[in-house]
């Protein structure tokens, strides 16, 4: 309920997302992109970004493997609205099998707070053959 009345007063909190150039790639490719990120209803600190490539069995969504593509630490404070962009380079490694019906690939995104919450995102990247 109280959500519900922070959203109809147009309050929100803080939010990141991944933004990548293209929306599959070939093992060893470099993906580029960039994290937006946007400032909720009050000034926030920022401690932390952290990126994982998450590989999953989609048949049980089970996790196979998880490699840290990215943490950034940090003593920032995101300010009420602000928008901000973080570059993003991440090279694939060479062993990644192809997506398939049975095997996917996340990047899963978290942004990390001084009071320990946190905003997250989760992009899908298709490995190709």
């Amino acid at each position: 309920m109280l959500k519900k009345c922070l959203e109809l007063m147009q309050l929100r909190a803080p939010s990141i997302k991944l933004e990548l150039n293209q929306a599959s790639y070939h093992a060893g490719e470099k993906i580029e992109g960039h994290f937006q990120l946007l400032g909720g209803w009050k000034d926030q600190n920022l401690n932390r970004l952290d990126c994982d490539l998450v590989i999953k069995n989609s048949a049980n969504d089970k996790i196979v493997n998880i490699k840290n593509v990215l943490s950034i630490f940090m003593t920032k404070q995101l300010k009420s609205n602000e928008q901000m962009k973080k570059p993003f380079t991440f090279r694939l490694p060479e062993e990644l099998e192809p997506s398939s019906g049975a095997l996917v690939y996340e990047l899963q995104t978290k942004l990390v707070f001084a009071n320990e919450k946190c905003a997250k995102d989760d992009r899908q990247v298709q490995i190709l053959a």
